[in-house]
């Protein structure tokens, strides 16, 4: 994903997110970082506020490749892959920062939630568009 993507984030993990007497970060802590890394993105793609609604994560898969070791720094990259009419999906891919070595990747699917009503409402287009101008349109699939 490296080569697709604009956005990346840098962050060398500290010792008490070990996985206790292992020598290695515990898988967990990947989600915990992944959500840093998502309001970098919004405020580097420009993604506006929205009033009366909110992007709430419904979907979220996870795949594990390798351990990242105390003392490594991860690299966290970022892109939106798919923009729907009431949900988008962002590809978050983490490598070791050094060798580049492939350690997880999340893939995450929000749903635009309004607020009041309790039920999915449409994308607005503003914030589309920035996605779109950020990513490039041959980068996001529109639905």
């Amino acid at each position: 994903m490296e080569q697709k993507a604009r956005f990346s984030m840098s962050l060398k993990p500290r010792l008490l997110e070990e996985r206790p007497g292992t020598g290695i970060i515990a898988a967990e802590w990947y989600l915990i970082y992944h959500v840093d890394v998502a309001f970098a993105y919004g405020v580097a793609a420009g993604i506006p506020a929205t009033d009366g609604s909110i992007l709430v994560m419904v979907r979220s898969d996870i795949s594990y490749f390798q351990p990242l070791r105390v003392g490594e720094e991860l690299t966290i990259w970022a892109r939106t892959t798919r923009l729907g009419r009431s949900s988008w999906t962002v590809e978050y891919q983490f490598t070791e920062t050094v060798s580049g070595r492939p350690i997880a990747t999340i893939l995450q699917t929000y749903a635009n939630i309004d607020l009041g009503a309790g039920k999915s409402v449409p994308l607005h287009d503003d914030f589309k568009q920035r996605i779109i101008d950020y990513e490039g349109r041959d980068n996001v699939e529109v639905a």
